[in-house]
């Protein structure tokens, strides 16, 4: 029968993938990545501008609210009573007792505005006497040092009791012995004047960098780069934290950048050397609050954005160029090469339904898979139904030959016991009644089961049965021991698995041999168990029993028949792995392991 296609417009798989991945996923994917890069580097960058901003204002608002603790500590001390008395004492000339009191009352008034209000900030307070007494916590000492002239000393007796910040008022407290390195503190002076506005000295303050600073001033300046600065109203350092960046500094002064800010305004802009600055200014003292940084750091986040985006439009383009080739060519070519073999084929499986809009390859593919799959059904169908019939037949061939020759035996071991008590008149016939009785038992086993399958519990007590039966015939010259454990007596047994191995142990083995024993044991593994039955009597030839197993000897004999055919219906029901298995190691007697699945039957799931 030969291929007609359906629709002549279809395009091959291959050229159609390409195209349709190309304009529907690559070239939008693309154009999405491209907006995604412009988007995040936009809020990207407004969020670290508005995030460095609120740091920059809480480092402005931390130093504002330092400051006026400060203002208001000090002015607490610059107007007491005690504090302007002690001060108008220190005028006067000489050494006398009552100055060095002065001294001592200053010098605690002060430790203790230290370590109550000012130790918050981390401030430090000292007063510098127009005698040249410097007076401080717990620390008393005088300075030669000309410092009337000093630029600082008259801004701050111009300002009066408002706050003067100046880095060179760090000498003073240089000066000092408990007061060290000028660069890492924030200086301020206030005139000390009396109630009727006379000048008795000027009070020095200096606030620790760490307090100003604090832990917001190391996320803004990190390793990388970024400087902030403290100016004063001539744009002067007053405080840095990184003094790295002067040269942009210098550059933001001759610009003329740092201006008159309103309150709680934060200035940014750009500067030449591809800086970025952010500026406000302090409310109590107007100073400046300047933040530098170079704008490679500032927009690092940006450039990393960029990156990804780049890496990952280069991996899509790719990943999809190298997808469509590879499955274009994995589709299109198999499906063509099967579809010419399947149209040639005489048989098939299946019967499909050709898909919409499909390329011509796949309607080729499904017109000849369909054509062959019904042929393919039918012959599977009837060779499936052929070989169950076969496997049943031989099967229950197997189990009508166990069934007659056990009964036949053990039959005609009760008459042989009966002819023996017949002869012997004196002994009665209470053998033979016990072994019909066991025989009873056995018929019933035997027509109970109807399909075929048993329990390992069952089978042993069918054993013990056909046991006492040879025991009454054969004497005391065998004895005979069952030790499979319990636990296996629920796992499914083939029923008259274990009678012939038994009975030819007991014909074979032990048969004229002095204190003969049969022991039925087991072994459990993980997925099978192994039952043994063992005797210490006559040993067997390798060769004989295996060609007993495969059935290539003559087996007119009855346990030829039942070895044979145990081995052959285990094979069957469980395959070739399961099975009789002669134990040639054993030297003295002789020894057959029959190995069998785990599986548990339906009586006893139910």
């Amino acid at each position: 029968m030969s291929f007609k296609r359906k629709n002549p417009g279809n395009q091959s798989i291959r050229r159609q993938l390409t195209f349709y991945m190309g304009l529907f996923v690559v070239l939008p994917l693309c154009l999405a990545l491209m907006l995604l890069n412009f988007y995040l580097q936009k809020v990207t960058t407004e969020n670290k501008i508005n995030n460095e901003t609120d740091l920059l204002s809480q480092i402005r608002d931390n130093t504002d609210q330092m400051i006026e603790v400060t203002n208001y500590a000090t002015s607490m001390l610059m107007t007491n009573k005690n504090t302007l008395k002690n001060l108008r004492i220190l005028e006067q000339d000489g050494d006398s007792y009552e100055i060095y009191q002065a001294k001592r009352e200053l010098s605690n008034d002060i430790s203790d505005v230290e370590s109550s209000v000012l130790n918050a900030v981390g401030g430090k307070v000292a007063i510098l006497t127009k005698k040249g007494y410097m007076i401080g916590s717990y620390t008393l000492s005088r300075t030669e040092t000309n410092y009337e002239k000093e630029q600082w000393y008259q801004e701050i007796l111009e300002n009066g009791r408002k706050i003067t910040c100046s880095a060179d008022i760090g000498t003073i407290f240089q000066k000092m012995t408990i007061y060290d390195n000028v660069q890492k503190y924030f200086y301020m002076g206030r005139e000390i004047l009396d109630y009727s506005g006379k000048n008795l000295g000027i009070m020095l303050i200096r606030l620790s960098e760490k307090k100003i600073w604090g832990k917001l001033a190391a996320s803004m300046v990190t390793e990388e780069g970024g400087a902030l600065y403290i100016l004063d109203r001539s744009n002067d350092i007053l405080m840095a934290y990184n003094e790295k960046y002067q040269k942009q500094l210098k550059e933001l002064k001759e610009q003329e950048i740092v201006k008159e800010i309103s309150d709680n305004e934060i200035m940014t802009g750009n500067l030449k050397d591809d800086f970025y600055y952010m500026e406000g200014e302090l409310e109590n003292t107007s100073n400046k609050l300047v933040y530098l940084v170079p704008q490679k750091v500032f927009l690092k986040e940006n450039r990393k954005i960029l990156q990804r985006i780049l890496e990952m439009l280069l991996l899509v383009i790719g990943f999809t160029v190298c997808t469509m080739l590879y499955f274009s060519k994995r589709i299109a070519k198999p499906l063509v090469e099967v579809a010419q073999t399947l149209e040639k084929a005489p048989n098939g499986m299946a019967v499909l339904e050709e898909p919409q809009g499909s390329f011509q390859e796949m309607s080729k593919f499904v017109f000849c898979y369909n054509q062959a799959g019904k042929k393919i059904e039918e012959l599977l169908g009837n060779v499936e139904r052929e070989s169950r019939l076969k496997e049943k037949a031989h099967y229950e061939m197997l189990m009508s030959q166990i069934s007659p020759h056990f009964i036949f035996n053990t039959v005609n071991s009760i008459r042989i016991m009966a002819i023996k008590e017949g002869q012997n008149r004196e002994g009665g016939n209470e053998n033979t009644e016990k072994a019909l009785e066991a025989l009873g038992d056995i018929l019933h086993a035997v027509y109970s089961n109807k399909n075929g399958m048993t329990t390992v519990g069952q089978e042993t007590a069918l054993l013990k049965s056909y046991v006492d039966i040879m025991q009454m015939r054969f004497g005391s010259s065998f004895q005979y021991y069952n030790v499979i454990p319990t636990e296996l007596f629920y796992y499914e047994i083939p029923a008259f698995t274990m009678q012939p191995i038994v009975e030819n142990a007991i014909l074979h083995g032990v048969k004229g041999v002095t204190a003969g024993q049969i022991i039925v044991s087991a072994i459990e593994y993980e997925n099978n168990f192994v039952i043994s039955v063992f005797n210490n009597g006559n040993s067997a030839d390798k060769k004989k029993i295996e060609d007993l197993l495969k059935g290539e000897k003559n087996q007119r004999a009855v346990t030829g028949i039942g070895l044979y055919n145990v081995n052959s219906r285990l094979k069957l029901l469980y395959g070739e792995s399961y099975g009789l298995i002669y134990n040639e190691k054993v030297s003295n007697g002789f020894e057959i392991w029959i190995r069998l699945p785990k599986k548990i039957t339906e009586s006893e799931e139910r």
